[in-house]
């Protein structure tokens, strides 16, 4: 044996559990990445404005993290402006163009706290007099949050994507996402380990999933995504 054993193991806050006997509540330290990843998503939001550029964005969000005590994310921090609100995918990192006159600013952040619990959070907002994203982003979060409602512990992962599905061709969106889908799971450590929430997964839904629907109406993209706990009995939005 190489080395001095530890005294003990450096492990996740979170011990995944599959299937029906997973907790009724999400884990302390799950809620409290969350908590995280949606103060960063503000503080992003919080310098949209016409000529800030995607990576003054994204330093940010970088200080925010930074000032709650985060040194890594799981992915990289998605920003996107104008034209770049149409992907919003690990190969786009930010840019330094810069927000105009009516615009949308998207941001998804992914942080990872020091005892191994992982975030994901996506918020949007308009920039200038934009009455259509006004619009689009409104009714987009009026769909996801009336779709979140209608979770429940163990439901199929391609059920959940029916609901939002429907409802978005309905009002008129176009999904966008790369992978035809509007989430996955989440775990402390692993993103998709059960894959995504599209129309050919049938799986379970335990533990934690990121649900986030990017979808664009009349050519202006929007996104929003909470994580949701699938509990033993209930279903909670984080």
């Amino acid at each position: 044996m190489i080395g001095t054993s530890p005294l003990r193991r450096i492990v996740p806050a979170w011990t995944y559990r599959p299937g029906p006997d997973v907790s009724d509540t999400p884990p302390a330290g799950l809620v409290a990445a969350q908590r995280i990843a949606k103060g960063a998503a503000a503080a992003g939001l919080a310098v949209a404005a016409q000529g800030v550029s995607e990576q003054e964005v994204e330093l940010a969000v970088s200080a925010y993290l930074i000032e709650n005590g985060i040194d890594h994310v799981w992915t990289i921090t998605n920003v996107g402006l104008g034209e770049n609100t149409l992907v919003c995918f690990p190969t786009n990192p930010p840019t330094a163009l810069r927000a105009v006159e009516r615009d949308v600013l998207m941001v998804d952040v992914h942080p990872i706290t020091a005892d191994g619990s992982w975030g994901d959070c996506t918020r949007c907002a308009v920039i200038g007099d934009y009455p259509e994203a006004a619009s689009a982003l409104r009714d987009l979060e009026r769909i996801h949050y009336e779709t979140l409602e209608k979770c429940r512990p163990g439901m199929p992962a391609n059920e959940l994507f029916g609901i939002s599905h429907e409802r978005l061709t309905a009002e008129g969106y176009i999904l966008l996402d790369q992978l035809g889908n509007i989430g996955h799971s989440l775990t402390a450590g692993a993103a998709y380990l059960h894959q995504f929430i599209d129309a050919g997964n049938d799986t379970p839904m335990w533990g934690a999933w990121a649900i986030e629907p990017f979808a664009a109406r009349d050519g202006i993209a929007v996104k929003v995504e909470d994580l949701v706990w699938f509990g033993r009995n209930h279903c909670i939005t984080m």
